[in-house]
């Protein structure tokens, strides 16, 4: 009789964590380039799941510089559960400073959720969940305005809105209590981590435009996320590198805080009204307030950051430009 453990299916047919081996089987056995490992607790195979490094596993991984932001991609061999490849180059490369993160990388998962897709009185939250360890508490919050009249309800209630989850990166800034610890954003959507690992080194060498020549619709809020990134305390005074790191991870795989994340997100979305914000305003102060104390990174539009994704969650460069250029995101 086979001992009791957690079988954790990184690449299969339904990736996720199974508790008996003839389930994780079924999602593994014929499926080219399976990738799968057997734990003694939930916790360590969720994090096998979800593509962290954890004491019964090995990594071997390393960043790479992209010009505008730095994107750290995996892939999983077939021939070894449990290594993998150098990263995929996606962008113009340069140098990295190299300097090591002291101490562990806290984590916090957010989601978004959105109801009444293009109709009046459509409205949408978010839920924000921070692992053990890190004292702060977890968010289920309405996005501000009047979303029925505001001029950005169109995208903050699209079902694929990436506004919603740069709302909630915000929120997770703002209310992280040690913002000069290392943190990493986790995300199930593919939208989002397109937003700061493609879209935002697009945006910013064209003079925050479109592919097309048009303006970026929701500019203030991401200035405002940037800011909020460049305030941070760098690892290395001399580089643009911030303390913040984003990860895809996967969706209704039983990731608990993802899930948590996600139902706190539909409560938010139903929670009473709260007043608009002024991110153009709240972005400029933020940039003000790093000048003057002479802190953080000094410009916000240029601050980088480091994105871990698998190659296969990232958005075509054709679908990059379509929704690029319809501002469908």
């Amino acid at each position: 009789m086979a001992k009791p453990g957690f079988y954790a299916v990184r690449r299969g047919r339904q990736p996720g964590v199974y508790t008996t081996w003839s389930d994780a089987e079924a999602q593994v056995k014929g499926f080219t380039g399976a990738v799968h490992k057997k734990f003694a607790d939930r916790q360590s195979a969720e994090s096998y799941v979800n593509g962290l490094a954890s004491s019964s596993s090995t990594t071997a991984t390393s960043s790479l510089a992209a010009t505008q932001g730095v994107q750290r991609l995996k892939r999983e061999s077939a021939h070894d559960e449990s290594k993998e490849t150098k990263p995929i180059k996606l962008a113009k490369v340069t140098s990295s400073s190299g300097q090591a993160r002291k101490g562990e990388t806290r984590v916090v998962y957010c989601d978004g959720s959105s109801r009444g897709n293009g109709q009046k009185g459509a409205v949408a939250g978010i839920g924000v969940v921070w692992q053990q360890g890190v004292d702060a508490s977890n968010l289920s919050e309405r996005l501000p305005g009047k979303l029925q009249t505001n001029n950005r309800a169109e995208m903050y209630a699209s079902p694929r809105s990436t506004t919603m989850m740069q709302y909630a990166v915000a929120r997770i800034l703002e209310e992280d209590p040690h913002p000069e610890l290392p943190l990493t954003i986790c995300s199930d959507s593919q939208y989002t981590i397109s937003v700061f690992s493609q879209w935002i080194p697009s945006w910013r060498a064209r003079n925050w435009k479109t592919s097309s020549g048009g303006p970026v619709m929701n500019q203030d809020l991401i200035l405002y996320t940037l800011s909020l990134i460049a305030s941070r305390p760098s690892p290395d005074p001399n580089s643009l590198t911030s303390n913040i790191s984003f990860r895809k991870v996967k969706a209704h795989v039983g990731i608990e805080a993802n899930e948590e994340a996600d139902r706190l997100a539909n409560l938010g979305a139903f929670k009473p009204v709260t007043k608009d914000r002024d991110f153009a305003k709240e972005a400029k102060d933020m940039e003000d307030k790093i000048k003057r104390e002479k802190k953080g990174i000094k410009r916000a539009d240029s601050v980088e950051f480091e994105v871990e994704v698998d190659a296969g969650d990232l958005l075509t460069e054709e679908e990059l430009r379509e929704l690029d250029e319809k501002q469908n995101f």
